[in-house]
């Protein structure tokens, strides 16, 4: 039995579930939606079997319980706070691509500098909509070499548990890839001088999303 096969054997009998014929991981909607209904004592086991367990256990905790933390009012959010918070996951990104030394992906990275307006929006879910179709995330290029980095510093297991922790943890964060490689990062947290995606995670809590477009680089608030 491959190292998948049999974590996905191990998670579905830590939630009483049948592991006489498991779908495939990729459609084993049990991992992806149940473990999260759970009381901390089943899911501290689940992750107790991946590589640096402990502190991925202690990030998903972080956010079960963010997720009833988030601030409701966010327009007492000013706009220099929130600018703030976008420079430092920029400026967080870049310390992590030099120290990890993807010159490729350095370069692209420093595409973003070509940006010169930073700006705040505030609207409605469907401006949101509307201004996110045209940009991308500012971590776009640390999210093109997460599973690489992992892999690096904690081998085929790294990946492994990078595979196979892909679908829950995007459920899990409300299919937000910040937060969801937030917690994936865990795994190599202990080895970079900087956590790159904490700025982002922290302007989710503000109800503030990170983008980056062809002119701007920006934080969308819902108001």
């Amino acid at each position: 039995m491959d190292r998948q096969s049999a974590w996905q054997r191990q998670w579905r009998e830590a939630l009483g579930v049948s592991t006489k014929e498991m779908p495939d991981i990729s459609q084993d909607y049990v991992l992806h939606f149940d473990l999260w209904e759970e009381g901390e004592d089943v899911i501290r086991r689940c992750f107790a079997v991946f590589p640096h367990g402990d502190r991925l256990f202690k990030r998903v905790l972080a956010v079960l319980k963010g997720a009833s933390q988030t601030i409701s009012d966010h327009s007492v959010h000013d706009d220099q706070t929130l600018l703030n918070k976008l420079e430092a996951l920029n400026d967080n990104i870049e310390r992590v691509l030099n120290q990890y030394g993807d010159t490729q992906l350095i370069a692209l990275n420093e595409q973003k500098q070509t940006a010169s307006a930073r700006l705040v929006y505030r609207g409605d879910e469907e401006q949101r909509q509307e201004i996110m179709q045209w940009a991308d995330s500012p971590t776009i290029h640390l999210d093109d070499d997460l599973s690489q980095i992992i892999t690096t510093y904690c081998g085929e297991e790294g990946f492994d548990a990078y595979l196979f922790l892909r679908e829950p943890l995007y459920q899990l964060s409300g299919c937000y890839y910040a937060l969801s490689h937030w917690v994936m990062w865990a795994m190599v947290e202990h080895v970079f001088d900087v956590d790159p995606y904490q700025p982002a995670v922290d302007l989710h809590y503000l109800g503030a999303q990170p983008g980056w477009s062809d002119d701007a680089l920006f934080v969308f608030v819902e108001s």
